[in-house]
């Protein structure tokens, strides 16, 4: 009987310690971490779309198009500045440029229309250009600045 109950107490704990073994993922990262690994950069700039899961980065600084709809610039694993278009599904950014009128511009459109529009600038005769993320964690619309961190 004493053997029973030992081994009955020895399986409760090693299903107890299996299970506290679960619950912490190995190799446990932070969500910033996590997501940036997930963030599929497509170089530092970008002159049609960025969709969902994409991102441009420079060193440590990202913007990133995120899954849950909003457009966010990362330093390292801070957040510095974020669109705040989250909770619509399907949302990504398109720049509209190069002599269109009312350009440059920088829109997070849905399936619902455009949700935000975010104006940059263009400089003398060069009416060409893109959005772009520097060194420094600041974001460009050609050439007026969108935001830094």
């Amino acid at each position: 009987m004493k053997t029973v109950r030992n081994t009955t107490r020895a399986l409760a704990l090693a299903v107890v310690s299996l299970l506290a073994a679960a619950a912490v993922p190995a190799g446990q990262v932070s969500a910033a971490t996590g997501r940036a690994a997930q963030c599929r950069s497509i170089g530092s700039s970008f002159t049609d779309k960025m969709i969902p899961g994409q991102c441009i980065s420079n060193g440590a600084n990202r913007l990133e198009m995120q899954y849950d709809g909003n457009l966010v610039l990362y330093s390292g694993s801070r957040a510095c500045w974020a669109s705040g278009t989250d909770g619509t599904d399907g949302v990504y950014a398109e720049f509209s440029g190069d002599w269109r009128p009312d350009s440059p511009y920088l829109s997070l459109e849905s399936q619902f229309g455009q949700l935000r529009k975010y104006r940059g600038k263009y400089t003398g005769l060069h009416k060409t250009g893109n959005v772009s993320i520097n060194g420094k964690g600041e974001v460009w619309i050609a050439y007026g600045k969108l935001a830094g961190c």
